[in-house]
């Protein structure tokens, strides 16, 4: 995790809400075609845990492997309709996030997750509103030590 630190960009730029909402309904794939195929998520090992569409603004973090800290502060920070996208380096030991953070994230009016990493509590997140995406499911909870950045 070289050159990452506790680094927190606090301006973000965001599209404008229409634009964002313009694109429902598009199939992904044809949205990356027409983006000279370069603009889609590369590990193809992170799927949905459930079916909720997925449409929003990324919000990246980027984790230690199996540590959720910066994911927290990323929550806090985030508006409505954002996504956050969790770069956790596909760890799968430990989870990110789990149904209880999830709720928050949901309740905040975020627009998902995505996580290159683990969640827990897969059967409860089948079942939300909330559109998740992970890698991978573990029963392990996460660290909170950091580093990270968003």
């Amino acid at each position: 995790m070289a050159n990452v630190n506790f680094r927190i960009y606090t301006k973000i730029n965001r599209p404008a809400p229409d634009l964002v909402k313009s694109f429902a309904g598009i199939p992904v794939a044809n949205i990356g075609d027409c983006m000279n195929r370069r603009a889609c998520i590369g590990a193809s090992r992170i799927k949905p845990m459930n079916g909720a569409p997925l449409l929003g603004t990324a919000f990246t973090v980027k984790c230690a492997p199996g540590d959720n800290l910066l994911f927290y502060r990323a929550i806090d920070m985030a508006q409505p309709g954002d996504v956050i996208v969790v770069d956790a380096q596909g760890e799968l030991s430990n989870a990110i996030t789990g149904e209880l953070m999830l709720t928050w994230v949901e309740t905040k009016g975020l627009a998902g997750v995505v996580i290159d990493g683990a969640i827990r509590d897969a059967g409860a997140i089948k079942k939300m509103e909330l559109p998740v995406y992970a890698a991978g499911v573990t029963p392990n909870g996460p660290f909170k030590n950091g580093p990270g950045e968003i």
